[in-house]
C-alpha cells in the first residue's frame, strides 16, 4: 500500500489561511481607516465651515452694535436738540407774553375805570385803580375773565374816595397770569 502524506498540504492550507485571513483584516482594517478619515475629513469640514459662520457672525454683531452706538448718540443729540427748541420756544413765548398780556388788559378796561399801578411777581399780578362805581369795577374783573391771559381773579378791596366832589371807588385786584397763552 501505498501511503501518501498529506501534511504539508494542510500545513500549506492552513498557511493560506492564515494569509487569507490576515489580508482579509488588513482589508477590513484599511477600509475602516479610510472610513474614519472620510468621517474625520467630512466632520471637519462641518466645524470649520460653522467656525466661519460663527466669525462672520461676530463680525456681523460688532458692525450692528458700532451702528446701534451711533444711533443711541443721534437719539441723544435729537433729545438734546428738542431740549433746546423747547427752551427757546418757552422765551419767544415769554418775550410776547408781556405784550400780549398788556393789550388784553388795555381792552379789558372800561371806560370808566382807571389804573393806577400794575405789579407782577412769580406769575402773581396786583392791578390797583379807581373807578365812578362799583359795577364798573365789577365789569373790568368780567372782561378779564374772558381773556386767557388772567385766571384766578379777585377783588381784594373796594373803598370809596370823595374828590372834588365826586364820589371814586379805589380798588385792588389780584390775579394769576399767564404769558404763555
Amino acid at each position: 500500500m501505498i501511503r501518501i502524506n498529506l501534511l504539508p498540504v494542510r500545513a500549506k492550507k492552513k498557511r493560506n489561511t492564515s494569509i487569507y485571513q490576515i489580508v482579509a483584516m488588513t482589508a477590513v482594517l484599511m477600509v475602516a481607516l479610510v472610513g474614519a478619515f472620510t468621517v474625520h475629513t467630512i466632520y471637519r469640514s462641518k466645524v470649520e465651515e460653522r467656525e466661519k459662520k460663527i466669525a462672520e457672525n461676530q463680525a456681523e454683531i460688532k458692525r450692528l452694535q458700532k451702528i446701534i452706538g451711533e444711533v443711541n448718540e443721534l437719539d441723544k443729540q435729537k433729545q438734546r436738540l428738542l431740549n433746546q427748541l423747547a427752551v427757546i420756544d418757552k422765551l419767544e413765548k415769554g418775550k410776547r407774553g408781556p405784550v400780549r398780556v398788556l393789550d388784553e388788559l388795555s381792552a379789558s378796561i372800561p371806560k370808566r375805570v382807571w389804573i393806577t399801578s400794575f405789579r407782577e411777581a412769580g406769575g402773581t399780578l396786583s392791578i390797583t385803580g379807581s373807578a365812578m362805581d362799583n359795577s364798573d369795577i365789577s365789569e373790568f374783573m368780567r372782561a378779564m375773565q374772558k381773556t386767557p391771559y388772567f385766571s384766578e381773579i379777585s377783588l381784594k378791596f373796594t373803598q370809596a374816595d370823595l374828590r372834588d366832589g365826586v364820589t371814586v371807588f379805589n380798588f385792588e385786584v389780584g390775579c394769576k397770569v399767564n404769558y404763555s397763552a
